[in-house]
């Protein structure tokens, strides 16, 4: 290819890009501004100057489009689980874990309400919802391993820990005038986890608060 093909290709690169980038922001604006129900393609339009049938070649459709705004979130969560302290103990590793998925959570309601919808195009392996759920899975799979609790188990578990972050996620977005209180997070997350695997890892100490110790 010729420089000056070669410079051609670059800029062509560099406006689809930028074109994409700027559909992604409003889109995670008028989703910030409206929610999901307020979103429409119309606003979206408008709001980024591109025309519909430009959105949809990027995009392929507004569920893609979705899915691209919401993988770039989780990429975010995921970042912030991989920054997360390492813990020897593994259950003050999940304990850590579930506190900044909680707070991931309550500061982004509308990213966690679209995680929770049915996809329309199922998600590739190596995408960032399936890297946050390893993530999230690890400390707990590492007692099956060390064969401290059965898999039917921590299954059962998992979804006990699973419902309750979503109360906690859930609950203070759609009820934001009520007083909640601030230790409620760390407070529920400790309690779980003492109730379910004080029993089998009876070395666990659960200090002040009933914060697990590392």
């Amino acid at each position: 290819m010729s420089p000056p093909a070669q410079a051609a290709e670059l800029r062509r690169q560099q406006n689809r890009a930028d074109a994409r980038r700027t559909i992604l922001d409003a889109t995670e604006s008028l989703l910030a501004e409206s929610g999901l129900g307020g979103f429409s393609m119309r606003g979206l339009v408008e709001r980024c100057g591109y025309s519909a049938p430009t959105i949809y070649h990027y995009f392929g459709d507004k569920p893609g489009l979705i899915d691209a705004v919401l993988e770039e979130r989780l990429e975010d969560l995921v970042a912030q689980l991989e920054r997360a302290p390492a813990k020897a103990n593994p259950v003050a590793q999940a304990r850590a874990l579930c506190l900044d998925f909680a707070r991931w959570g309550i500061r982004n309601p509308t990213h966690y309400y679209l995680m929770n919808q049915p996809k329309a195009h199922e998600l590739p392996p190596d995408s960032a919802h399936q890297k946050a759920v390893d993530l999230m899975s690890k400390p707990l799979n590492a007692l099956i391993q060390s064969g401290q609790i059965s898999e039917v188990r921590l299954e059962l578990i998992r979804q006990s820990l699973w419902a309750c972050l979503h109360g906690l996620i859930s609950l203070p977005a759609v009820q934001p005038d009520f007083d909640w209180n601030p230790n409620l997070l760390e407070a529920s997350v400790d309690v779980l986890l003492a109730g379910w695997l004080a029993e089998f890892l009876p070395s666990l100490e659960f200090g002040g608060g009933n914060n697990v110790e590392s």
